[in-house]
């Protein structure tokens, strides 16, 4: 069969669906020509082929009962969602097909339908932490509502009210104040060495920054890693914790280096990282190796739970593991007080949002409770030249911990340093997706408004493209990721990184094509853009580095147009945050610990930066200093 509609024509600022052989537009309601007559397979009608996200689905004109299907754009990708009506009532709530991430939009897909169906309102508050999720299964449902015939404002009832609270007195062991990735690991390891806990969590659901993070474990000196390196690169930094710490020592700095090179806390937790890692293998915590690709050679660098979408599967065992194992989490209460006995701390203070009042009494208190990129006035305060800078973080991390401990005399440390972004996405589709590592599964080049190269986003990806967001007068505020045929195509499943994720940049709208680099040139703004790849190109053809150092430059082919997609480095994270030891007590300014008090993850900021490096292994510090602080807890309170 001859067809005249090529495969440029079908991906043209639009996504790919499902395999590259499908002949389907994006657009909802909309198919390509059918084919001639003589072109048919027997049996075929003239009815265009339609994919489920082209199906546009005949409106009632009249409250008709029955079974609907409606899509919303959400974080990831499209949420697909049923509504069945019966009586003039939602009878059924599911959504049917998401990419959201795991651990977080994941759980919003299933807890807030059931909201909706017990009250038959689609106003019920959001699954905070996942209030996108719930905004597109919200919207899908209003218009399966409206599909129907059926008045959609009957339910939208105005928000939930929140009674019924009362007084509740907790004594236990041990106290955590968030149940993010340290404060889960701590709580799951204390539990299964007989220890009594509870966690107060802020938010609906569990995990803090653990579900959005893309990261690994190095695991040098552990069992799987033996198992896995079978002997090889023995001297390999990432299988010998020796040549790591030697690599990591060149990077100190020492307009910081308070230890003379010594670099404790980074050595305290790559001494506790084997152990940890057999552990949570030991426990269920499944692995994503991250050593059987290029970017990371052969290495043990291993991601808990899933690489892709983050560490949200690795994140819902351990919370499970936490009720299996008689753990208690309070979710939905914020944590208002620590309460102390003299110098010591021997309880905190909590609020749920029915009202209800905690005061929680333990041997133990420990503050998990992550940073503070979503409070603007710690931000302004302690990062000033980032003042008025967005945040992509978990929307938790508002630094109550930290400013809970100053009330009670810990120090504060490596605040107001330099701040890495990641690249994520323009909030054109509704919000910002994360597509950190795109410099690595699409062949490409980033460039300002101007159209113009900025440094090295290969070698050093997050420090330099968040000093280039802030330096306006020389970038202009906006960034392009420029690519070709191939980088599409690599974009849509990249299977080296484990990443399939990104295909949503098609669908979301994110990345677009543009039949010339003069057109692209026009769209954006780009006035360089032309000369910029054309540069570029030269220096891949001939095999050199550009100015920049960058060697084995790909080579971005233009004869049929480029492929766009808009880039707003996003800080994620702040650095700063309470003092601790190696062994996780909070500490005064002097160094004095506050008895009964410990602290874990962001919520004492960088590990890295408190020996005087630039931040780097956030994920690793959490999960390690997590441990630690459980082997410090059950030894001192035994």
């Amino acid at each position: 069969m001859t067809m005249d509609l090529n495969r440029r024509d079908f991906l043209k600022g639009a996504g790919v669906v499902g395999a590259l052989g499908a002949v389907a537009t994006m657009g909802v309601g909309c198919a390509p020509a059918a084919p001639a007559e003589g072109d048919k397979a027997a049996g075929e009608t003239n009815a265009a082929a339609k994919t489920p996200n082209e199906t546009a689905y005949k409106k009632m004109s009249e409250a008709t009962d029955g079974k609907y299907v409606a899509k919303a754009m959400g974080h990831e990708n499209y949420v697909f969602v049923e509504t069945v009506v019966k009586d003039g009532a939602i009878a059924s709530l599911q959504v049917l097909n998401h990419d959201e991430t795991p651990g977080i939009g994941s759980l919003a897909a299933t807890m807030w339908p059931a909201k909706v169906l017990e009250t038959q309102n689609l106003d019920v508050d959001a699954i905070s932490g996942a209030t996108t999720t719930c905004n597109a299964i919200k919207n899908a449902a209003l218009e399966c509502l409206d599909n129907a015939g059926v008045d959609s404002s009957e339910f939208q009832k105005g928000p939930e009210e929140h009674t019924g609270g009362t007084e509740q007195a907790i004594d236990t062991d041990v106290i955590i104040m968030g149940a993010g990735t340290a404060g889960l690991v701590a709580a799951t390891r204390l539990l299964e060495k007989g220890v009594k806990v509870t966690l107060f969590e802020k938010q609906d659901i569990p995990g803090g920054s653990m579900s959005m993070t893309y990261s690994g474990v190095a695991s040098a000196g552990s069992k799987l890693q033996e198992n896995y390196s079978q002997g090889r690169f023995d001297d390999n930094p990432n299988y010998n914790k020796d040549a790591m710490m030697a690599v990591l020592s060149k990077y100190v700095n020492p307009e910081f280096d308070r230890f003379d090179g010594a670099m404790p806390y980074d050595h305290a937790m790559y001494d506790t990282s084997g152990a940890l890692v057999d552990w949570l293998h030991e426990i269920g915590v499944g692995f994503y190796s991250m050593g059987v690709n290029k970017a990371y050679g052969i290495t043990p660098y291993l991601a808990p739970g899933c690489y892709e979408g983050g560490c949200g599967q690795a994140m819902q065992y351990l919370a499970d593991r936490v009720g299996a194992l008689g753990g208690t989490i309070v979710y939905g209460a914020k944590v208002t007080d620590i309460t102390m006995d003299g110098d010591r701390a021997t309880g905190l203070v909590a609020e749920g949002k029915d009202g209800s009042v905690y005061t929680a009494t333990a041997k133990a208190v420990l503050l998990a409770s992550g940073g503070f990129g979503a409070n603007q006035e710690m931000v302004d305060e302690y990062y000033p030249q980032y003042a008025g800078r967005s945040f992509n973080c978990c929307p938790a991390s508002t630094g109550d911990g930290i400013v809970l401990g100053q009330k009670v005399g810990a120090g504060i440390e490596c605040m107001g340093r330099e701040l890495g972004a990641y690249m994520s996405t323009t909030s054109q589709a509704g919000s910002r997706m994360e597509i950190a590592f795109m410099y690595q599964t699409t062949p490409g080049i980033m460039v300002n408004a101007h159209g113009d190269q900025f440094g090295n986003v290969m070698k050093a990806n997050h420090f330099v493209i968040g000093a280039a967001l802030c330096d306006e007068e020389a970038n202009g505020g906006k960034f392009y990721w420029i690519t070709d045929e191939s980088g599409a195509v690599t974009t849509m499943n990249n299977l080296t990184w484990g990443f399939d994720t990104y295909k949503a940049v098609f669908e979301r709208g994110d990345m677009v094509h543009y039949d010339t680099v003069e057109e692209a040139a026009e769209a954006t703004g780009c006035t360089n853009l032309a000369a910029t790849l054309e540069k570029h190109n030269g220096h891949a053809l001939a095999g050199e580095e550009d100015e920049w150092k960058r060697s084995k430059l790909p080579y971005l082919d233009t004869h049929d147009g480029i492929w766009v997609c808009g880039v707003e480095p996003t800080f994620y994270l702040t650095t700063g945050g309470l003092m601790i030891d190696t062994s996780c007590h909070v500490t005064k300014e002097d160094g004095t610990v506050i008895p009964g008090l410990y602290a874990a993850g962001d919520v004492c900021g960088s590990i890295e930066e408190k020996d005087g490096k630039q931040y780097g292994m956030g994920f690793d510090a959490a999960m390690n200093y997590g441990y630690i602080m459980a082997e410090t807890v059950a030894s001192e309170i035994a």
